[in-house]
């Protein structure tokens, strides 16, 4: 899948820095995640039904309730990373958010630049 790097709403850090995230995503994926993501807004819809989908499940933490979501192993320039689905998203089907253990943004990537999933 194509796509470019897009700017995000800056929500991804405090959702990716909750406990009950990221323990799961160490768990789950081997990594405890950079607080941020990288959105791309890809060329097509990201596939709902895509296979090999990982399982986060929602949990409460200080009176508030966060929701489950879904993620998927991906390259990005040999780093380990994964795409994030939240199932409680306004976001359209062709925006992703990417999470990895480093802060994506410092290798170099600006909006606009092209973006390839490598599975």
């Amino acid at each position: 899948m194509r796509g470019k790097i897009a700017s995000g709403l800056g929500q991804g850090q405090y959702f990716i820095s909750r406990e009950g995230y990221s323990r799961q995503f160490l768990h789950h994926l081997g990594f405890v995640p950079f607080p941020g993501t990288l959105n791309v807004l890809l060329e097509e819809p990201f596939p709902a039904g895509a296979s090999q989908a990982i399982k986060i499940e929602g949990f409460q933490e200080e009176g508030h309730s966060f929701g489950e979501c879904k993620c998927y192993r991906i390259k990005l320039n040999g780093i380990e990373a994964a795409v994030v689905r939240p199932e409680r998203s306004c976001y359209p089907a062709e925006l992703i958010e990417v999470i990895a253990h480093v802060k994506l943004r410092a290798l170099g990537l600006e909006d606009g630049d092209p973006f390839r999933i490598e599975n």
